[in-house]
């Protein structure tokens, strides 16, 4: 793994862990469930917050808050993901999901408490008070991105798509959406950190979703099991094709790296963002 990878999630997992607390008994049995979903993972989302915040030339210790408050979305997004209304999935990370430890009640109330904690971590954070202007963007984002225009929108369109092949053009577009959204938004809370301007929000956000459309696409890679009738009814291998699909996300993590160049002459330091790239390919060729 990178070192960058391992140092973020490192600095992440400890700041969710703080961001977790209860504080007062009564709260002992949400948080409980809020932890035991929200402590653990790769932390992908967070960790692109802090490498374009740390590029932009915020300290760490001042993005850590937007990093928090986009992990707090990604876990609650899983605990509803697991749900039986959803795709009723028992496991998670090798563990129990859930609904299946807490009850489905606890579950469904411990994610609606990781989304709104999302906005807390943000709102009463340092960061914020250093700088209000930014915060508040980052509030904007994040609920933007995560509500019904974005990754809630997407899980709808995934929902409607479960029982019948979709075409090309609804695939993308639950892509962009459903994965791709959050992953947009967390490059964005790195820039409303560093208070980056408009055209550099913009080239990172294209950077985000050719990332985000590589991301999923590679993943549908990886759990195809060589039989297309076996293979999940709408993966992106189903309906392109193996061949197809590993030249489209090598196609996608171009587009980023052409983005990336954008800012490389701008002066800016793409390194690890150029590093996170070569790791997609070089999980894809695993």
């Amino acid at each position: 793994m990178l070192t960058f990878l391992n140092d973020d999630k490192m600095l992440i997992d400890e700041a969710m862990s703080t961001a977790l607390f209860a504080g007062s008994s009564e709260y002992d049995k949400i948080v409980e469930a809020m932890r035991y979903s929200a402590l653990g993972g790769k932390r992908l989302r967070g960790i692109l917050t802090l490498e374009f915040a740390k590029m932009f030339g915020c300290e760490t210790a001042e993005s850590m808050a937007y990093a928090v408050g986009v992990e707090c979305i990604q876990a609650y997004s899983l605990i509803h993901d697991d749900l039986p209304c959803m795709d009723d999935d028992d496991m998670r990370r090798g563990k129990p999901s859930c609904h299946i430890a807490f009850g489905e009640a606890n579950a469904l109330l411990a994610g609606d408490a990781l989304l709104t904690h999302a906005f807390t971590a943000i709102s009463e954070s340092d960061s914020a008070k250093n700088h209000p202007e930014r915060a508040i963007k980052a509030v904007r984002i994040l609920s933007g991105y995560a509500g019904f225009r974005g990754m809630v929108g997407g899980q709808v369109l995934d929902l409607e798509a479960a029982e019948k092949v979709t075409d090309e053009k609804t695939l993308s577009l639950i892509h962009k959406l459903k994965t791709g959204a959050l992953i947009r938004a967390s490059a964005l809370l790195g820039c409303s950190a560093a208070g980056a301007d408009a055209e550099l929000c913009a080239l990172s956000e294209k950077y985000a979703e050719e990332f985000g459309l590589a991301f999923q696409i590679i993943d549908d890679i990886l759990d195809f099991d060589g039989d297309y009738e076996t293979c999940e009814l709408n993966s992106y291998v189903k309906i392109h094709g193996l061949e197809k699909a590993g030249e489209d996300a090598l196609s996608h993590i171009q587009n980023a790296k052409t983005a990336l160049s954008e800012l490389s002459e701008k002066g800016f330091d793409t390194t690890n963002l150029g590093d996170l790239l070569d790791y997609l390919v070089d999980r894809m060729n695993k």
